[in-house]
């Protein structure tokens, strides 16, 4: 598979898991926010919680779940980039609880049907 390709698959993703959070009631505040070449996939808000959701798509199970490839270093990554956010935010993000969620798509080629699974605080700083 190409890299054109995982990058379909991953924006795919992205915007399920955007209308999935939505539809939970979540408030998307940004998608890929970026800072010093690492990413977050969706900083969203509900009820006082202030979350950063990585997400990750696969279309089998054959190399593992797809939170399993949140690794370690991939959070430390996370928790980097949710720190400068909030440094930036500060005012508008001070009474929010930081939550570090995941968000794994699983896209069903035979049947052509999404599946979703929310992991909230998925890891902690």
């Amino acid at each position: 598979m190409s890299k054109k390709d995982n990058k379909k698959i991953g924006d795919g993703g992205e915007l399920v898991a955007c209308l999935f959070l939505e539809g939970k009631g979540y408030e998307i505040l940004e998608k890929n926010y970026r800072s010093y070449r690492k990413e977050i996939d969706i900083i969203a808000k509900k009820d006082g919680v202030l979350v950063f959701a990585e997400v990750k798509t696969r279309r089998s199970t054959s190399f593992g779940t797809p939170s399993e490839s949140v690794t370690r270093e991939k959070q430390r990554h996370i928790i980097s980039v949710a720190k400068r956010y909030l440094a930036s935010h500060g005012g508008a993000c001070a009474r929010l609880q930081p939550r570090f969620d995941v968000v794994e798509i699983y896209f069903d080629q035979k049947t052509d049907k999404n599946y979703v699974r929310h992991i909230e605080g998925a890891f902690i700083t």
